[in-house]
């Protein structure tokens, strides 16, 4: 996933003028000639000289400066040097070289502008004021980049220019300083320094009421994911988000604001809300048509979407940004060919994963810095290998991945993954030790990648429930104001009612206060019940909560652990010759794939406990139609009623429907016959359900009663029966196809409810 570019933070060094000449007026409609008359025919002071100055910055100041522009600063720059020797007046030397590095600076040529800031910087120290002082260094400052080697300078200049701020009581202008500082840090690698100077400014901003915080929240936002603290990287973020909009701020900075969020939900794998945030990034950089912010975004949408298993939709992706052109950074241009490479293997279709693949080849090949991105190039390029089953070819690229495991480390993520590929490749080649060693150290790392994904997600779970305590104390605070605001309207009518009389008021009064009295007493009577049923509801959820979480958490392990049965069984069967033991490998992993798919939906919806069963035998056909090879000559007819069952029953019956459609496909239609298969669920009175399974094959012989065949799958399915108590029936007829009929008593039945909308 892509960063973006990092939002920058300009600093405004303008002087402040009592008086403006007007000649300034004449200078912003005039062109160069008619302005260069006016320069020339200025008088010669030292107000000249100021308004000059002022002119100059009016022309490096325009949004979209032109070649003109940056000539005409140049020209007025050395007019102001020249005026100022005639004078000998060194206040005006020092801001001609000011301009005169402002103008290096804006043309693209800061580097040149050094010796003349450093001028600038002598000459406004001994003559001018502490503010001009602080532009002069300021503007030295710009002059060196966010390299490595110059970031030191620049980090020091800057803090002078803060000192000379708050030696002046401008602590608005220290701030924003300091935010730039604080940037600049976290571009350093000095993470904590950074997060103390960045919240240090927010203080200042929020004392002075400073209202744009977007930039200096994000700021801290980042740093804090750099420092992997997950819920304060949210939290900041989420603030940049709520300032940025209650400003209405459309510009760039709000792209990577949105992008940031993204990022966040990306690493707790929740792609929807990524996706959303990453949408609104796109929206904004394609207002600002801003080309780079645009296609990092859609790179970011591709990559959710691929995770999601939207590989039709993350392919529909790539092909849009493709049409912005290619990226500066190295690394992020191998982004693009890795995803479309991923995306292609995982729709089977290699031909076009080859030609992204080849891309990456040849990258890996041009690029020999022993890097992180040299890494994950070995790491993609092994990933296709193996799914091609070139094996051998893999062992060089994972020979040089493990030699600069240890000097260049990877994310977690990538380590599990680099793990399971070196597991695949030595159990390919037949090395058992090596293979279940690195098997070992795979599930390692994949439970410790588990576990810091879940410590994210609680972390973002604490957020949100603080968010909805805050919202909550807000409320209840509002209603006391109008509890208040109540009492004082009845006191003012108490008031207004003593004028009618001294006896009325003394009866009136003493009813009035033991009626406030006995209000007062049940209010606080029913503000404690109410507390104490808060309390205790809280309470409740929270353990409500942990149960149906931990109990999802089962459900997914127990998913993982059949996927890794079904991987392994798949990767034992790649050395074996034995039709047999294939076939029954390969009805084990069947059988074993039901089962999987009632775990996963366990864990996928809030219904813990109850299988959707129109979903699950629909899931279930489509998975048996892709696992054999004949089934383009068989039609599926499935009938389901929209019913919930009990997980005890609902595996059970998906390993019956398993067993008897796969029976089907194999033996109901020899050679070319085509055929049908009907797979019916229904609700049958009183709690009961009946499942028919039938095929319209060639059925068994006369000489074969379908009831007592001695094979595995059926003593499958009528064990399986026993287990629902149900009535087992199997018929069949010489060419007329075979019927399976089942009744049993559902533990639990419901029916799923269906949202319709007219039109």
């Amino acid at each position: 996933m892509r960063k973006g570019v990092p939002g920058k933070i300009w600093i405004w060094m303008a002087i402040g003028l009592a008086v403006i000449l007007p000649v300034m007026a004449g200078a912003q409609s005039a062109g160069p000639e008619r302005i260069g008359r006016l320069v020339q025919g200025s008088k010669g002071d030292t107000s000249t000289i100021t308004a000059w100055m002022k002119m100059g910055e009016s022309f490096l100041d325009r949004p979209e400066s032109l070649d003109s522009d940056m000539k005409m600063a140049f020209h007025i720059a050395g007019q102001m040097e020249t005026l100022s020797n005639e004078l000998k007046y060194p206040v005006g030397l020092g801001l001609s070289k000011l301009l005169l590095a402002k103008a290096y600076r804006e043309s693209g040529r800061a580097a040149e502008g050094r010796k003349v800031s450093e001028e600038a910087v002598r000459l406004l120290s001994a003559y001018g004021t502490p503010a001009l002082k602080a532009q002069a260094i300021l503007e030295l400052g710009g002059t060196y980049s966010n390299s490595t080697e110059d970031l030191p300078t620049k980090i020091s200049l800057y803090r002078q220019g803060i000192g000379i701020y708050q030696s002046l009581g401008d602590s608005l202008s220290a701030a924003k300083l300091n935010e730039f500082v604080g940037e600049l840090l976290q571009l350093n690698g000095q993470f904590t320094q950074s997060l103390e100077v960045l919240t240090g400014a927010l203080a200042v901003y929020r004392q002075t009421g400073f209202p744009r915080l977007q930039g200096i929240y994000s700021l801290i936002a980042e740093t804090h994911h750099e420092l992997n603290n997950f819920a304060q990287s949210l939290q900041y973020n989420l603030l940049a988000v709520e300032a940025g909009e209650k400003l209405k701020d459309t510009g760039p900075l709000m792209s990577t604001v949105y992008n940031r969020v993204g990022l966040n939900y990306y690493s707790i794998k929740y792609y929807d809300q990524a996706i959303d945030y990453f949408n609104k990034a796109l929206v904004l950089a394609r207002s600002n048509r801003d080309t780079p912010t645009i296609k990092n975004m859609l790179i970011n949408i591709a990559d959710a979407c691929r995770n999601k298993g939207m590989y039709r939709r993350s392919l529909d992706t790539l092909f849009v940004s493709a049409q912005y052109g290619l990226l500066a950074n190295e690394k992020e241009r191998m982004l693009e060919p890795m995803i479309y490479m991923k995306d292609y293997v995982a729709l089977i279709e290699f031909d076009k994963a080859d030609h992204h693949f080849r891309k990456l080849v040849s990258a890996y090949q041009h690029y020999q810095v022993p890097d992180r991105n040299s890494q994950l190039l070995r790491l993609a390029i092994v990933y296709y290998l193996q799914a091609v089953g070139r094996f051998t070819e893999t062992i060089p690229y994972l020979r040089t991945y493990t030699h600069y495991n240890n000097s260049v480390p990877l994310a977690l993520v990538r380590q599990v993954e680099g793990e399971y590929l070196l597991y695949r490749t030595d159990s390919a080649m037949g090395n058992l030790s090596s293979a279940i060693s690195h098997f070992r150290q795979y599930k390692v790392l994949s439970d410790s990648l588990t576990s810091v994904a879940q410590a994210k997600q609680l972390a973002m779970l604490q957020l949100q429930f603080e968010t909805r305590q805050k919202d909550k104390n807000i409320e209840f605070l509002t209603q006391k104001s109008e509890l208040q605001e109540v009492l004082l309207q009845n006191e003012k009518v108490s008031r207004n009612a003593f004028a009618a009389g001294v006896a009325m008021l003394v009866l009136f009064s003493a009813l009035m206060y033991n009626r406030y009295r006995l209000k007062k007493r049940s209010n606080l009577e029913l503000e404690g019940k109410q507390k104490e049923i808060n309390d205790q509801n809280e309470v409740l959820k929270k353990v409500v909560e942990e149960k149906e979480w931990l109990l999802k958490e089962v459900h997914h392990r127990v998913k993982n652990n059949l996927q890794i049965v079904i991987s392994l069984l798949n990767t034992q069967s790649e050395f074996l010759d034995n039709v047999d033991a294939i076939t029954a490998i390969r009805n084990s992993q069947h059988r074993m794939y039901a089962m999987s798919l009632i775990h996963q939906r366990l864990y996928q919806v809030d219904n813990l406990g109850k299988i959707d069963m129109k979903w699950y035998i629909g899931e279930l056909i489509g998975y048996m139609k892709e696992s054999f090879e004949k089934t383009d000559r068989i039609s599926f007819t499935t009938e389901t009623d929209p019913l919930l069952l009990d997980a005890v029953q609902a595996v059970p019956i998906g390993l019956i429907i398993n067993e008897a459609v796969s029976n089907s496909i194999k033996y109901a239609f020899p050679a070319d016959h085509r055929g049908n298969i009907r797979v019916s669920l229904k609700s049958a009175g009183e709690a009961g359900c009946l499942l028919l399974i039938s095929d319209d094959g060639i059925g068994f012989s006369q000489e074969q009663d379908p009831q007592h065949t001695q094979s595995l799958g059926m003593s499958l399915m009528h064990g399986l029966s026993g287990q629902l108590d149900g009535s087992f029936n199997i018929s069949s007829a010489a060419g007329r196809g075979v019927n399976i009929r089942l009744f049993f008593q559902c533990r639990t039945l419901g029916a799923i409810t269906v949202k319709t909308s007219a039109g």
